[in-house]
């Protein structure tokens, strides 16, 4: 017999806001929000998809070990606290995908050939559940890249989506409404380190007020989560500023503002925000590579070059440092996937994260063997799932099964051939 709930408290819609001084903040899942007689209550299922353009050195991410006795490698080090809550997938590719760089293109789509002149996509896995259930929320999904010229979602017409490139303007896009004056001044003020929660501070107290203790609980863990990536915007965009320090050599010219380690970490934050208060369930997000990397600040790398490293030990030592630092802040996101809590449960359990790239050797442009890292939903985790290179199952067999674990009730998707993925499901 299922659970129900008997209240006589007054219940909060869905999608209710704070407001104040012209700003609004939307709210997570709190038990207020539902009917007072109702069955325990479900979150609907999220997806947030991440593509690596540069992929990831393989021997130091792909353990030896099949199975949940896997030794850890070390790119996966670092992981650990979470291994429990991850998948590694090992010898997926996407058939008749086998184009280097241009592979990427095809990664949410499996799409054929994105190399030739007449290639022509198809629609992504994101935008074919935004068509589905897109309705049921503000946003039917959220692109982000590291780079306005680098998009993973595609549409029906196999045209890229936009990306937002900025974390600032993204968090300013989700939450903060007002005139554009309004949204500007309340941006400024981000910048000069006074929260947004101070403009919506009395109307807050008094939800707080009229709330469980577990509610109250959720709003503050909530708050708390907001203030702190406004801290972390202002930090990086104050480091940002900052003088360099002078060599002696010349200056070494990034293609842009190179911080983009951070930049993916701070995405990330958005994203989960956006999820866990239901203004979206999809969001992709792509990251470009960058030319300097937190645990080494004021160091430039050139990414592309070290990704060619044609087996020299000195570039993939280089390479391994933007790439552990890349994959600590996925863990970082995972931690406070685990941390949030949704409908009485984890926001990890409601939230399939998968991290990929379309090549697995970015050095020789191999688009075989790819890196799958997945995170959340219901699957059965902290195992690796190793397939065999030269027969594998196509890689939108997994499209398919997160697919259906939205409900969605899909029988094939791009080259799939199965519903499920052997070993993923619990």
């Amino acid at each position: 017999m299922k659970n129900i709930n008997f209240t006589t408290r007054r219940a909060i819609s869905r999608r209710a806001l704070l407001k104040g001084s012209g700003i609004t903040l939307a709210l997570p899942w709190l038990d207020a929000m539902l009917p007072a007689f109702a069955a325990d209550p479900k979150p609907p299922m999220r997806f947030i998809g991440i593509l690596n353009y540069f992929s990831f050195h393989a021997p130091f991410l792909f353990p030896k070990e099949a199975g949940a006795d896997y030794v850890a490698t070390p790119y996966l080090e670092g992981l650990q606290p979470h291994r429990r809550d991850f998948t590694i997938i090992s010898g997926l590719n996407h058939p008749e995908v086998r184009d280097g760089h241009a592979s990427d293109k095809s990664f949410f789509t499996g799409a054929p050939h994105p190399g030739s002149p007449s290639f022509k996509n198809t629609l992504s896995l994101d935008q074919f559940a935004a068509e589905k259930f897109g309705h049921e929320t503000r946003y039917a999904s959220l692109n982000f890249s590291t780079s306005g010229a680098y998009s993973s979602s595609y549409t029906r017409s196999g045209v890229a989506i936009p990306p937002e490139t900025s974390p600032a303007q993204a968090f300013a896009k989700l939450f903060i409404n007002g005139t554009p004056a309004e949204i500007a001044e309340e941006v400024a003020r981000v910048q000069e380190g006074q929260s947004i929660l101070d403009r919506v501070a009395d109307e807050a107290k008094r939800l707080e007020r009229g709330v469980t203790p577990s509610d109250r609980d959720k709003l503050d863990q909530y708050f708390t989560s907001v203030r702190e990536l406004e801290q972390r915007m202002v930090r990086a965009e104050n480091y940002a500023k900052q003088p360099k320090p002078q060599p002696g050599v010349s200056a070494i010219k990034d293609p842009g503002p190179g911080e983009d380690t951070t930049r993916f970490g701070l995405m990330l934050e958005v994203a989960r925000l956006a999820v866990q208060t239901d203004l979206t369930r999809l969001v992709t997000l792509y990251y470009v590579g960058t030319s300097k990397t937190p645990s080494k600040p004021g160091t430039s790398f050139a990414y592309h070059d070290l990704s060619h490293h044609g087996q020299d030990a000195g570039k993939i030592t280089q390479l391994a440092v933007l790439e552990r630092d890349l994959l600590l802040e996925w863990g970082g996101f995972i931690k406070r996937l685990k941390e949030s809590q949704d409908g009485g449960s984890r926001l990890l359990d409601h939230t399939m994260s998968v991290f990929g790239a379309g090549m697995g050797n970015a050095s020789s442009h191999d688009a075989t063997n790819l890196p799958i890292l997945v995170s959340g939903g219901r699957f059965k985790h902290g195992q690796h799932i190793a397939h065999d290179p030269k027969n594998p199952p196509p890689l939108s067999n997994l499209w398919v099964q997160m697919l259906n674990e939205m409900n969605l009730e899909v029988g094939k998707f791009g080259t799939s051939n199965q519903e499920t993925l052997a070993g993923l499901s619990v």
